[in-house]
């Protein structure tokens, strides 16, 4: 009698249990392991972008480099150029003055032969026979040669130079022809280098753009796990409050829970394994044998309900069931493991005798001693 009130009590609280989860809207249609899943993906992604980017990044300053040295050649070229351009305007200036000088010294000439010719050979002659000795007529002949060797010697320096200045500025403006002709190919080769070093910066930002959103969707699994983690800790927390209040309404496992469970079908199987998933992907395999434990523990003890689906769906019992991961699971399809430990249980296999479990972290964040250890849980 005694027995059928507290299953009847069991059946009304998994009722309730099962009209508070139908308001409950859940968040999410990925557990943290698939976002963990996703976000190493992204992380590959961002990696593989990054390597292309890096690579991009080598190529740029390849480019740059190489058109910087180009520039410093066309700049050096260009100055060059100038200073040729320079020199010949010196030159240019240089033999406008020596034909200045020469127009001026012809003129000079032409006035020494206009006065030979106007005052006649005799007066010349006069000129020398008036000496009064002939060291003063020798010295007046040699004055007129002088003069007459000076105006050659002038007129000859000043063609020379001419002849200098001009081939000179004909040697400067050849090379000024030869510098400008290398100065356009340079600066064809700079226009063309010009446009890589646009076309590698352009891809380089396109790619730096495209790391931009990859670590955008790196960051935002991390905040999306960060979320979910501490949601399902919060429920773990509420969870193990009210599990602590019916532990220590039913005490501990005082009746004998071992024994397979003779005739189960392939539903409790399948409901078995996704709870087995559910609390303890990621756990030893021992692990998801002790969560089975736990669960079958419940089937054969008078204090809880006496099928799989009773126990699992029990009022606020199993955090996933809440969450709504346990459902996803269902779905999906449990992991192979899981169903392997979820067999050996139903088979009998028990690693142990509790009736509760708890994250090991929110154990031991509440000093809970005396119970069992196994991966990252505390099974009491």
């Amino acid at each position: 009698m005694r027995r059928r009130i507290i299953r009847n009590v069991i059946c009304l609280l998994l009722v309730g249990a099962m009209l508070s989860s139908s308001l409950y809207i859940v968040g999410s249609a990925e557990t943290i392991s698939d976002l963990e899943k996703k976000k190493q993906e992204a992380v590959q992604e961002k990696n593989a972008i990054q390597s292309e980017a890096n690579n991009l990044k080598a190529n740029y300053n390849d480019v740059q480099s190489t058109y910087n040295d180009l520039k410093a050649k066309v700049d050096a070229n260009d100055a060059a150029v100038t200073a040729a351009s320079n020199d010949i305007a010196t030159l240019s200036q240089q033999l406008s003055e020596a034909k200045t000088s020469q127009a001026e010294m012809e003129q000079v000439m032409k006035l020494h032969i206009k006065y030979m010719y106007e005052n006649g050979s005799m007066n010349m002659l006069e000129t020398l026979l008036e000496s009064g000795s002939l060291a003063e007529f020798l010295e007046r002949f040699e004055y007129l040669n002088y003069i007459v060797k000076y105006d050659r010697d002038i007129m000859d320096q000043y063609k020379k130079v001419q002849e200098e200045v001009t081939a000179k500025t004909n040697e400067l403006t050849a090379r000024r022809a030869e510098l400008e002709t290398k100065s356009n190919e340079l600066d064809k080769q700079k226009q063309e280098l010009k446009s890589l070093v646009d076309s590698a910066g352009s891809a380089l930002s396109d790619k730096n753009a495209e790391l931009k959103n990859a670590q955008s969707e790196v960051d935002a699994y991390d905040k999306k796990i960060k979320e979910m983690k501490e949601y399902e800790k919060q429920l773990a927390k509420e969870n193990a409050a009210r599990q602590e209040a019916l532990a220590s309404q039913v005490g501990g496992n005082n009746e004998d829970t071992s024994g397979a469970l003779e005739g189960y079908s392939q539903d409790d199987l399948y409901l078995l394994a996704a709870i087995i998933h559910a609390e303890a992907e990621g756990e030893p395999y021992e692990g998801k044998i002790a969560v089975g434990s736990v669960v079958m523990n419940r089937v054969f003890s008078s204090k809880f309900p006496n099928t799989i689906s009773g126990v699992i769906y029990q009022a606020n019992q199993f955090e996933p069931v809440r969450s709504g991961r346990l459902q996803m699971i269902m779905d999906r399809g449990p992991n192979p493991d899981c169903f392997d430990a979820a067999r050996e249980v139903l088979n009998g296999r028990r690693n142990v005798d509790k009736l509760f479990f708890w994250a090991l972290w929110l154990a031991q964040q509440r000093g809970k001693t005396g119970g069992i250890i196994i991966g990252k849980q505390y099974f009491y």
